[in-house]
C-alpha cells in the first residue's frame, strides 16, 4: 500500500489549487474565488486528497469545479465529472426511484412490502417502504460475519437473503439506521416496476435526469474516471484498499459525481415526482409515541445556522465522504464529494459553501483586528474548558491560535460577507463562526450535526472566546 506524506500536500495546496479544466461556473469572479479560497482551507485543514463541488439553482447548474486530487499518485486532477463512491447517498438516490413510482401510483409508502416482494419472509413481509426508508423498521444495519462481503452479488435477491436475523424493535417503535433496509427497498423497486433494480434505474432514473457519469460501483471495472480513495492515519494519507460493495448498492454503493447528484435535485422541483410525493418524501416520520424523527423517506430535515430549512443525506464509507443537501424554499441544490475517509462535519461544510452564494450581492466590511488575546472556553462532554489564544483579521483573512491541543490550535477564519457571519477552517470542516466587536470582541463557534429542529445558533456552541 502506498503512502503519501501529509507535509508533500500541504506544500502542494500552500502554492497552488489544483482545479478542474472543465469547471463551470454563472457566479461573479468573487464569488468564484471566495469558494475556491475556502476549499483550499478545507483540504488545508482536513488533510484530504481531493473534493469535487456542485451547485444548482432552479435546476440549471450554476458552478461545477474540483480541488486537489482524484489520484494523487498519477497525478489526476479532481474534477467535478469524476466519478466518487457516493457511501450512504445512494439511499436518496434509491429513494428517487421510489418516489417516481408513487408518483405514477405504482407503489404504496404505507403497503406491506409483501405486496411487491413475494418471496419475502418473516419477520419482514409486513414492513411498509415508509418504516424500511426512515428507519424505523427494527431490520439490522448489516448482516452480521464478513464472509459475506468478498462474494460479487448480481441480483437484489441474493442480497435481500443475506438479512435472517429478527427485528430489533416493533416497528416505529424506534429509529435505527440499516444500510441494508435498502437491499429491500429495491426489491419493491423490482416488484413495483417489474423491471430489474439496475435495469429500472438506468431507464428510469439516471437517463431521464441526464445523471451519466452514475453507476453501481464495480471494483473490477474502475477507470481513470473513477477517484482513487483514500484514509489518513498517524498524520499520512494513505491508498484505500477499495472493498467489494455489491451486497449493499441500493443503501452504499454507486459511484457518481458532484454534478449528477445536483441533477437528481431536479426531480424534487419539478413535476418528475408529483408534489404532492415530495411533500410525503420530505415528511419526517412520527414514532407511535410521538416522537419525530426528523427523516422521511431516507431524506433527513435540518436547518442551518443562517435559519434556512434543509433536506440532506451525507455519506461516510471506506474512502468516501458525501453530501447532497436541498434547500426547498430557494430551490437550490449543492453536492460535495471527498475522495477520503474523515471526520468532517460535510453537512455544515456544504451549508457555507451554499451561503456563499446567498451572500453574493452584500458588501458589509468585515473586522479589523491586530493581533488581540482572548481566552477561549471550549464546550465538551466532559464540561467547559479554557485555553488563552490570540485572534487577528485584517484584509478579509483571519487566523485563530490557541493552547488547545485539539482542533482549535490554528485556524484560518474568513468573511462570509454580511453581519457577524464568519467561517472558521477546522480539521471537521467549514464550520460557522459568529464575530461580533463592541465593546469588547465576542465569538461563538458552533457544531450542530443533521436532523437539527431549530437554528444551531439557538443551541449552545462548541466555543465561545472573548478578550483579555
Amino acid at each position: 500500500m502506498k503512502t503519501i506524506y501529509i507535509y508533500f500536500l500541504l506544500l502542494l495546496f500552500s502554492t497552488f489549487v489544483v482545479r478542474a479544466q472543465n469547471n463551470s461556473s454563472k457566479l461573479s469572479n468573487s464569488v468564484n474565488s471566495k469558494i475556491e479560497t475556502l476549499a483550499k482551507a478545507f483540504l488545508a485543514q482536513t488533510h484530504t486528497a481531493g473534493m469535487s463541488i456542485a451547485i444548482s439553482k432552479n435546476g440549471d447548474l450554476i458552478y461545477a469545479d474540483g480541488f486537489g486530487y482524484a489520484n494523487i499518485e498519477e497525478g489526476i486532477k479532481m474534477e467535478p465529472t469524476i466519478r466518487v463512491r457516493t457511501a450512504s447517498v445512494a439511499k436518496v438516490i434509491t429513494a428517487t426511484a421510489l418516489g417516481r413510482l408513487a408518483s405514477e401510483g405504482k407503489l404504496d409508502f404505507d403497503a406491506p412490502i409483501k405486496t411487491y416482494i413475494p418471496y419475502i419472509k418473516e419477520p419482514y413481509k409486513n414492513l411498509t417502504t415508509r418504516q424500511l426508508a426512515g428507519h424505523t423498521s427494527g431490520l439490522e444495519h448489516r448482516p452480521k460475519g464478513n464472509r459475506y462481503k468478498k462474494k460479487q452479488y448480481t441480483s437484489i435477491r441474493e442480497t435481500v437473503k443475506l438479512m435472517k436475523a429478527p427485528l430489533l424493535f416493533p416497528p416505529d417503535t424506534d429509529y435505527k439506521y440499516s444500510t441494508h433496509a435498502y437491499n429491500l427497498l429495491a426489491a419493491v423497486i423490482e416488484g413495483a416496476s417489474g423491471k430489474s433494480y439496475l435495469e429500472y434505474m438506468q431507464k428510469y432514473i439516471f437517463d431521464p435526469l441526464k445523471m451519466v457519469n452514475t453507476k453501481a460501483e464495480n471494483i473490477n471495472m474502475l477507470s481513470k474516471k473513477d477517484a482513487q480513495l483514500y484514509y489518513i492515519k498517524k498524520n499520512q494519507l494513505r491508498e484505500e484498499r477499495i472493498t467489494n460493495g455489491s451486497y449493499k448498492i441500493p443503501g452504499a454503493s454507486f459511484r457518481s459525481t458532484s454534478i449528477d447528484l445536483v441533477k437528481m435535485m431536479n426531480a424534487y422541483s419539478t413535476d418528475f415526482i408529483s408534489e404532492a410525493v415530495v411533500e410525503e418524501m420530505f415528511k419526517s416520520h412520527q414514532l407511535l409515541n410521538g416522537t419525530k424523527t426528523n427523516v422521511g423517506i431516507a431524506w433527513r430535515t435540518s436547518i442551518d445556522p443562517f435559519g434556512n430549512k434543509v433536506i440532506e443525506h451525507a455519506g461516510n464509507w471506506l474512502g468516501a465522504r458525501t453530501v447532497v443537501a436541498y434547500f426547498p424554499e430557494e430551490n437550490v441544490s449543492i453536492s460535495l464529494m471527498v475522495n477520503t475517509s474523515c471526520q468532517v462535519l460535510i453537512e455544515e461544510t456544504a451549508h457555507i459553501f451554499a451561503q456563499i452564494i446567498r451572500e453574493n450581492h452584500k458588501t458589509n466590511a468585515p473586522l479589523n483586528l491586530k493581533n488581540q488575546d482572548i481566552e477561549l472556553t471550549f464546550n465538551s462532554n466532559k464540561g467547559p474548558k479554557k485555553f488563552k489564544g490570540a485572534l487577528m483579521f485584517q484584509e478579509n483573512k483571519g487566523l485563530l491560535e490557541t493552547t488547545n491541543d485539539h482542533f482549535l490550535k490554528s485556524n484560518p477564519i474568513y468573511y462570509l460577507g454580511s453581519k457577524d457571519h464568519y467561517v472558521l477552517s477546522t480539521s471537521y470542516g467549514l464550520l460557522y463562526l459568529s464575530l461580533l466587536e463592541k465593546e469588547s470582541l465576542k465569538g461563538k463557534l458552533y457544531t450542530y450535526f443533521n436532523r437539527q429542529s431549530v437554528n444551531p445558533v439557538e443551541e449552545k456552541p462548541i466555543a465561545t472566546f472573548k478578550t483579555l
